[in-house]
């Protein structure tokens, strides 16, 4: 049964000449809120970070994209497969999956056949930029034509924003562990941690140019969540849509350490992991400081 207590995360990262998620179906630009113009990125893509960083290093990890005779298998098939495997029976495929697979046992899953909804303890909300920001549509020259016979080579198109400073927040929460009887323990909140970290230092494409710059985790002595934890405020020196770079703001812990104070019973610590090249405004000597 999982002793591991409940904590809540407030992520801030950034992304630089990039997609930071797409929507294919609007042109794959980066997604956007109509109103405020603030960037977003879903839940799926921030976990997609520690999911690669996992494969990197040899993990089990459920979801991922498994080719079986040139086809992506379904989710159906690749629970098959395993199944087969392992020998395992249908009433224990669920156990057996977040024994032995950390997404599952972090984030949940969703089974189609045996029939399996997974709640993960372990949720990531949808992120938003703390700002407004530009996209830019892009075009150059690729390296081979379009065709053979063609004499002139194609011409690639691209959505990016310039730049985009985005706030995630996510929590943790014993209680739905033991319900469902998930043995989550410190070194799976820890990896956690680490593979979200490097797997957005380490994942880089023509599309995604991102860094995580700081990173609050609050742990509780018992399930007296905030569901928030938006506590950290970020000092512009620019207007929304000329910032271009974390030198250009600061972040001020000033509203955590009055959090802190307020629910200081119910909190173990508070841990402050930071890039080195954060402005941290108002660092309380309370909190541990960690380097990303």
């Amino acid at each position: 049964m999982s002793n591991t207590k409940s904590r809540e995360f407030l992520l801030i990262w950034d992304s630089t000449m990039s997609n930071p998620n797409g929507d294919m179906l609007n042109e794959n630009r980066p997604r956007q809120d109509e109103i405020t113009g603030q960037l977003e990125a879903s839940d799926v893509r921030v976990k997609r970070f520690a999911r690669e960083e996992w494969i990197n290093k040899g993990e089990n990890v459920l979801v991922q994209t498994v080719e079986e005779k040139g086809k992506i298998q379904t989710c159906q098939k690749r629970v098959e497969t395993i199944q087969k495997s392992a020998k395992i029976k249908d009433d224990d495929i669920e156990k057996y999956l977040t024994d032995n697979y950390i997404d599952v046992k972090l984030f949940g899953a969703v089974i189609t056949k045996p029939k399996r909804d997974i709640l993960g303890p372990l949720q990531v909300a949808w992120s938003k930029s703390v700002h407004e920001a530009q996209i830019k549509f892009m075009q150059g020259n690729a390296a081979y034509a379009s065709s053979e016979g063609k004499s002139q080579a194609s011409i690639w198109t691209k959505y990016i924003s310039p730049y985009a400073l985005f706030k995630t927040y996510a929590v943790y929460n014993n209680l739905v562990a033991k319900k469902q009887n998930i043995n989550v323990e410190d070194k799976d909140i820890e990896s956690f941690i680490e593979a979200l970290i490097d797997g957005m230092k380490h994942y880089r494409s023509t599309s995604k140019n991102q860094m995580p710059r700081l990173l609050v985790e609050v742990i509780y002595n018992n399930s007296k969540l905030d569901g928030e934890l938006d506590y950290i405020d970020i000092i512009k020196d620019v207007e929304d849509e000329e910032l271009r770079n974390i030198d250009q703001v600061q972040i001020d812990l000033s509203k955590l350490s009055i959090y802190y104070d307020l629910k200081k019973d119910d909190i173990e610590k508070i841990v402050i992991y930071t890039h080195p090249s954060v402005k941290l405004l108002n660092i309380d000597d309370r909190f541990e400081l960690k380097t990303i």
